[in-house]
């Protein structure tokens, strides 16, 4: 196998030593502990997932547009790193167009199931009106430099494997985050997302999570096996370190921000 025998561990690894897990991130441990989340912090955190989710899915569609270059080129592009291609199409396939019966049987038809525009729509929308008044958009600087190193990675063969491989590792425990810290959100003492339905976009994630995060660490059929050289391992494990950092300075700022005054 290119790059050798438990290449996926070595990423994983590398989301483990970032922090990105639920019993040392401090996101996650204080979406958990906090008695009460205001409107406005609420809102801070949400806008700024709305960009974050946006660009992850363009930017990932966009890699996997640069890997299918690099196949086209080939004569006989490999079978494993094709297979691979494959389950990146259906992960983030999930983000545009639900391909999952976790999404599809409920998210919104059409443009409104996006994953980032369900999110603006049943999660910003509601908080933004709670809150009466324009809230700052600027986005803090390390969810800033995650965008932007997104945005690098969506020309590089690898950087759909990249964002995929990371961020399916961590996305159940920030789902889960956000169930715990958006039900805690409350206006005049009443919860403001209030019934069955209310938060049913991170309910529909903490399903499907799971399967994806199989999906992409599989070594058959997983993120890895787009790898298809020595040289390509290292490159890959480097892409992943340097993004990991990102994503856990940028959910460090989610752990401020909850607690701002």
């Amino acid at each position: 196998m290119p790059g050798g025998e438990g290449l996926d561990e070595r990423v994983a690894a590398v989301v483990q030593t970032a922090g990105l897990v639920r019993p040392v991130n401090r996101f996650f441990l204080t979406a958990g502990a906090v008695d009460e989340v205001t409107v406005a912090n609420a809102l801070a955190v949400a806008r700024q997932w709305e960009a974050m989710t946006k660009a992850f899915m363009f930017t990932t569609i966009s890699g996997l547009g640069a890997a299918a270059r690099h196949f086209a080129a080939q004569k006989a592009p490999g079978r494993e790193p094709l297979a691979a291609f494959q389950t990146a199409f259906r992960v983030i396939g999930d983000d545009l167009d639900n391909l999952a019966d976790d999404f599809s049987a409920v998210a919104p038809r059409g443009a409104a199931g996006i994953h980032y525009l369900w999110w603006a729509d049943s999660i910003v929308g509601p908080l933004a009106e709670a809150a009466g008044e324009e809230a700052a958009r600027e986005l803090p600087v390390d969810v800033a430099k995650l965008l932007e190193a997104m945005d690098s990675l969506a020309d590089h063969r690898l950087g759909a494997a990249v964002q995929l491989r990371v961020v399916e590792a961590t996305a159940l425990d920030i789902a889960v985050a956000f169930r715990r810290m958006y039900g805690k959100v409350r206006v005049g003492g009443e919860k403001l997302f209030a019934g069955s339905d209310a938060l049913v976009w991170i309910d529909a994630h903490i399903k499907a999570e799971t399967s994806h995060a199989k999906s992409v660490s599989d070594e058959e059929t997983g993120m890895t096996a787009l790898v298809e050289s020595e040289e390509d391992a290292e490159e890959l494990v480097l892409l992943a370190t340097d993004y990991a950092a990102h994503w856990a300075a940028a959910l460090d700022d989610f752990a401020d921000q909850i607690c701002a005054g």
